[in-house]
Order: structure tokens, then sequence, then C-alpha cells
């Protein structure tokens, strides 16, 4: 049987995980049956569900993923939840941290209002160089969702697969995105979250070492299990999820 990061590799290069990421409710389905195998949690555990893009028509979705989470545990912003990790903060039921790749118009228009109306904290995770361009966020969007209390960690410049870059390159992915945030938000950036974010496929050692070289506390993967004092807050586990997916779709991500 192939390893998992080999069926990755296959299932990209046919095109089918592109081709269900654009139909999102049709991928919903197809994950679903295999929800069947598995529960939301019920057990101490601390998971990072992330979303991207949350167009107008998926709001109530993601209202409705929000609050069945919440039901469960505590939503934490991402400092709480590396308090847990540190064995400072307890752990004792499901605990979810919130947070969104990119850089899309919607986190303005749809999820910022969303999650203040939920009280719901979270972390946006900016690729710096999409800024600006046609059809996705500003910096002036960002000093908004900022004011309204929501942080920022990077997400490179360019949303390049890391482990395709040279030193240099890495080295400026990482570093020169989290000065650009800082320097336009006047704050500081801490938290990084790798493109693609599986580590035999996308990102290596070398680049968690980048990372903390250049300032940051957390680095964050696609890796789904959940998370536990201890565990370190350069590896985090994040499970990403669409808002468009039934709950049992979700249960195939975000499970004990």
């Amino acid at each position: 049987m192939e390893p998992p990061t080999a069926i990755k590799r296959r299932l990209n290069e046919l095109g089918i995980r592109s081709r269900l990421r654009a139909h999102p409710r049709t991928q919903g389905r197809v994950l679903a049956p295999a929800g069947l195998l598995r529960r939301l949690p019920s057990t101490p555990g601390l998971y990072f569900p992330f979303y991207h893009d949350v167009p107008a028509e998926y709001a109530g979705d993601l209202s409705r993923h929000l609050r069945a989470l919440r039901r469960l545990g505590p939503m934490v912003s991402w400092g709480e939840a590396l308090q847990v990790l540190a064995g400072t903060r307890a752990l004792t039921g499901p605990m979810f941290c919130l947070s969104f790749d990119d850089g899309h118009p919607t986190w303005r228009d749809v999820v910022a209002p969303l999650l203040r109306e939920l009280a719901v904290p979270a972390t946006f995770f900016l690729t710096t160089g999409l800024v600006g361009r046609p059809g996705n966020l500003t910096w002036p969007d960002c000093r908004e969702i900022q004011d309204a209390g929501f942080s920022f960690g990077s997400h490179t410049i360019s949303h390049t697969r890391l482990a395709d870059q040279d030193d240099v390159e890495a080295r400026r992915e990482i570093a020169d995105s989290k000065k650009e945030i800082e320097d336009e938000l006047g704050t500081e950036v801490r938290d990084f979250a790798a493109p693609y974010g599986h580590p035999a496929v996308d990102f290596g050692e070398r680049d968690v070492r980048l990372a903390e070289e250049a300032g940051y506390r957390s680095f964050a993967s696609t890796l789904r299990p959940a998370m536990h004092p201890g565990d370190s807050p350069m590896w985090i586990c994040r499970q990403g999820l669409h808002p468009a997916w039934p709950i049992m779709a979700v249960r195939t991500r975000v499970h004990d």
C-alpha cells in the first residue's frame, strides 16, 4: 500500500483534489461517509481548525460549524492555545483555536463580523504578496480587522512551497513577510503557518529552524492530530475545513 504522502502526490497529479476543492459542497458529501467512523471530540485535546475564503453564501454554514464546536469546548485565542501547550492553562476537555489563511476580502466582509457576533477569537495568516492585488485584502482592510480585535500571523510572501526553495529564498519568504506585516500593522508578528503545510511534502526542519531564527514563537503545519500540553509550538497541527461541509465531513478532520 502506498504511504499517505505518495497518495497525496498522486491525487494532486491527477487533479482530483483541485476539482473537489472547486466544488466544496460536493467535496463535503464525498468526505461525509468517512465521518461515520469518527466522532467530534469529547476527551481533552487542543484542536486548530482553519479555513480560507468564506463567501457570504457560506456564512451560515461557518456559524453552524463554530456553534457545534463551541458546544464541545471553548474557542481560545492563539496565545491562549500556546499557554495550553506550555502547561500554564488547563486542558480539561476539547478546546479549539481558529485561524484563516491567505488574504481573502471575505475576512473583512463576512468572517470578522460573524466572529465578533459569536465572540470567537481568530488568527489570520496573511500572504503578504497578495495584499493589494485584485480580489484580495488591502493593508487598510488588514488594519480594520486588527482593530476589530483579531491577530495576524505570516503565511509567507508568495504562498510558495518552502521545500522547493533554496535557503536564501526560504529565509526571505519567512522573515520578510513577518517584517512587512509588522511594518504595516504596527504590531509584532510571532506566529507562522506553512503554505500547504505537510512536512513530508511542503516544508522541512530547515524551515522550522529559519522561523525560529526569524523570531516566531510558533510554526503551523496541516497535520491533523489533536495537541496536548508538552507538544511543541513549533509543530502546530491544524485541521483544514471548508464551511460548506456538513458536520459529518468535519468529523473526518476534527475528532478524538
